[in-house]
């Protein structure tokens, strides 16, 4: 079950979005909410080589940019408390100074459940952008992480777990089932597949490991030339699904969401929090 929730702070949209979901999610479980805000400093501090006379202004640049970020962290901490109280979850704020991805991963080993906003920059005072972070995260998240998008989440009701029999995406299934959020959801095992006959066997059988778990599932065996990503976007929408499951690594054709333009396809047309398990 889950009791402990990290969320990643920093000042996009997706992050917004990701308190809100935590929040609510939090609320449901009775869980208590971590809000972590990094302080960037050995990427502040490596910078760019300077000449001679230049380790002053490098100096000055390096503290000028350390009281930027922690100004800021300090907004992003007051901002995540205020919505905490307001929605009467229990949270609290901490502010770690270390390598974004590093620090995240070993936060996220003490919690159940780590959220994301999609395209979070934690190096936000001196990148524009911070794919490393994100990447570095999600290859090696050592619990469930839920990636969400910068636009308005869905209420509905339905959940899609996307399911290829592989070992992925059967640890998948039992962590979802296992943080208890599948009780607050109707689940829709999806099955991508050339044959419909195996998309369906397939789907049928993660219906039953459910059914063992006590969770009632619908079966969706889709063929489609398409890439993967598009159809089970599709399929979400068809559903009005408000989270999509999968294994974070499996193999076949579910391995592409993760490596390449259908990964990327995916990360960047969804419009539902996707909850990603190794």
């Amino acid at each position: 079950m889950i009791k402990k929730i990290l969320v990643g702070l920093e000042g996009s949209v997706g992050t917004e979005r990701a308190t809100e979901l935590a929040l609510s999610i939090a609320h449901a479980n009775q869980a208590s909410l971590v809000g972590l805000a990094i302080i960037d400093e050995p990427n502040i501090k490596a910078g760019a080589a300077m000449g001679i006379g230049g380790s002053s202004y490098k100096h000055e640049r390096d503290e000028a940019l350390l009281l930027e970020a922690r100004q800021q962290a300090r907004e992003f901490e007051h901002r995540f408390l205020q919505k905490a109280r307001a929605a009467g979850v229990p949270a609290r704020a901490v502010e770690v100074t270390g390598k974004p991805a590093e620090t995240i991963l070993g936060e996220l080993d003490n919690h159940d459940l780590g959220l994301i906003g999609r395209y979070a920059n934690f190096r936000f005072v001196t990148e524009a952008v911070d794919l490393r972070t994100w990447d570095v995260v999600v290859h090696q998240a050592s619990k469930p992480l839920i990636v969400v998008p910068e636009n308005d989440l869905r209420e509905g009701r339905a959940v899609v777990l996307a399911y290829d029999g592989s070992a992925a995406s059967k640890r998948a299934l039992r962590l979802y089932v296992r943080t208890g959020l599948a009780s607050a959801r109707d689940v829709h095992v999806v099955t991508v597949n050339d044959s419909g006959a195996v998309a369906w066997e397939l789907a049928t059988e993660a219906a039953q490991e459910l059914g063992a778990l006590g969770v009632a599932a619908e079966v969706h065996n889709v063929v489609s030339v398409r890439p993967i990503a598009e159809a089970l976007l599709e399929v979400a929408g068809q559903i009005d699904a408000g989270l999509i499951v999968m294994g974070a690594f499996a193999h076949s054709r579910l391995r592409n969401l993760f490596r390449g333009s259908v990964m990327q396809q995916l990360v960047e047309k969804t419009t539902i929090p996707l909850f990603l398990a190794h």
